[in-house]
This record gives C-alpha cells, structure tokens and sequence, in this order.
C-alpha cells in the first residue's frame, strides 16, 4: 500500500460504522488528494460529499456548499450514524475520461471489488452503485455473485451539472430516505 492510499485509507475508516446499513460505491478516489470524500478539510471539488449530504438532510433545504464544508467533520460522523459508508470501485486514482475507457479501466477491479464488499457488509446491506462506469461495470457481476445492490439503473455521479439527476434517482431509490 502506497503512502497516499494508507492516508486515504486511514481517512475512510475513521469513519466507518459498526454495522453497515448503505454502501455507496463510487469509481475511484481522486488523484488530488486534498479532494477525498473522506478528508475534513475539502476546499474544492468535492460534489459527491456534498450532494449526498443534501440528500441525506432534505430539510435544511439546500445549505450553502460553504457552510457544509465548515462541518464536514459533523457530517461525515452523521453519514457514519446513519449506518452508510463510500468506498471505491478502484483502490487507485482512475487515470482515463470517457465513460467506455472508464467501463474498461473498471472491469479488471471486479474480484477486489467483491473481495471489498463482502468484507464490509452483512446480506442486508443495501448496495448503491454511483456512476454510469461503476454501474456498468460492475452491476451485473455482483448480483451475480448475490451482492444486494438496490440500485436498477444508473444513478448519475453528481457533477459536471448532473446533481439533480442524482437527487432525482436517489429519491425514486429511496422515496422515504434512509
């Protein structure tokens, strides 16, 4: 393990729950550092934090970005209360664009990425798969081999303009939240 994935590492499971109740599976962590789902301090870039935040509190109405980022901390001990938990399909930054490049950097991960999940979770842990490359890539192998993923489609990475695609499949997902 390199030195930039025993910090992301360390980061991860600091907030790790007891009991896994959600798993979100996202591509790959960032090659930026400073720009981990998982660091307290995230000054840019961090869209997946804080769109599954906004979605996990639908009644604080659509806080402004800076002042999530001021509680990272506290938020990331609610996602942890919560039972929900992010890791990544690859244990290394994705080095290619392109969802099909994507699709086909991902498909080698597979057997980690069961070896990963199957570590983590209990048969009734709800498995959501976050992104068109992680979806199809992914999907349908690990229901093969009898992983709970809940999501049927894609749910859209929200960035890049994506975020209320996101919010959208996450709500038929989960109408009631979690």
């Amino acid at each position: 393990m390199t030195e930039h994935q025993r910090k992301l590492e360390e980061a991860r499971y600091k907030y790790k729950p007891e009991v896994i109740k959600y798993l979100f599976v996202a591509e790959a962590p960032p090659a930026a550092l400073e720009r981990f789902f998982y660091f307290e301090d995230v000054k840019y870039q961090d869209s997946l934090f804080l769109e599954i935040m906004k979605w996990l509190l639908p009644q604080a109405k659509n806080p402004p970005t800076a002042w999530i980022r001021e509680r990272k901390a506290t938020f990331l001990d609610y996602f942890k209360e919560k039972g929900c938990f992010l890791i990544d399909a690859m244990d290394i930054p994705m080095d290619v664009t392109g969802t099909n490049d994507k699709i086909k950097r991902l498909e080698p991960f597979k057997n980690n990425l069961l070896n990963k999940i199957n570590k983590l979770v209990n048969p009734e842990t709800k498995i959501i798969l976050i992104s068109s490359p992680v979806y199809s890539a992914m999907a349908g192998y690990l229901k093969y081999n009898i992983v709970n993923v809940v999501n049927t489609e894609m749910i859209d990475f929200p960035g890049s303009g994506r975020q209320t695609e996101f919010h959208n499949k996450m709500q038929k997902l989960f109408p009631n939240g979690i």
